[in-house]
């Protein structure tokens, strides 16, 4: 299994540098401006992307330090304007194959759906490389998958109390 890089959640000194925006959505938007409806609103930040292809609402995720992302379906899109929508990440060959293509790399949905816990012992070598700051952030937000992590999803950690 993929251990995640140091300053993968843009919550640590080491990584300051940013994947280039502007190369991300015009990449996307070469694909998509065929086969789908893309919106690249302010509603979320540059990391969520809502699209609607084949006449499905999905959700495309994209790590702001690193050429990760990963294709999300959206379960309900009744919530708050300004929350993201519920969703399942998902496998979605021929949005992965072309952005896999030219250099972005795809992560499957066991792995960023894959649960997180404390006594979970894959958890320690998954956060190895992190530095104490990222640990600690994650201690303390406790997110529920890898996919909160690496698409710094904070705010929604659906655990019930």
């Amino acid at each position: 299994m993929m251990q995640l890089i140091k300053g993968i959640t843009g919550f640590s000194e080491v990584q300051k540098e940013y994947i280039d925006n502007e190369i991300w959505k015009q990449t996307v938007q070469s694909f998509f401006s065929v086969k789908a409806e893309i919106n690249f609103s302010d509603r979320y930040s540059f990391n969520y992307h809502i699209i609607e292809y084949d006449h499905q609402l999905m959700l495309l995720f994209k790590n702001k330090f690193s050429n990760l992302f990963a294709v999300a379906e959206v379960i309900d899109d009744s919530d708050e304007y300004h929350k993201l929508p519920e969703h399942r990440f998902i496998n979605h060959s021929d949005i992965s194959d072309f952005l896999e293509g030219i250099g972005f790399e795809c992560l499957d949905e066991k792995f960023v759906n894959y649960k997180i816990s404390a006594s979970n012992s894959l958890k320690t070598n998954l956060l190895e490389e992190l530095t104490k700051e990222e640990q600690d952030l994650i201690l303390k937000k406790d997110p529920e998958t890898i996919g909160n992590i690496i698409f710094n999803d904070w705010k929604k950690s659906r655990r019930k109390m």
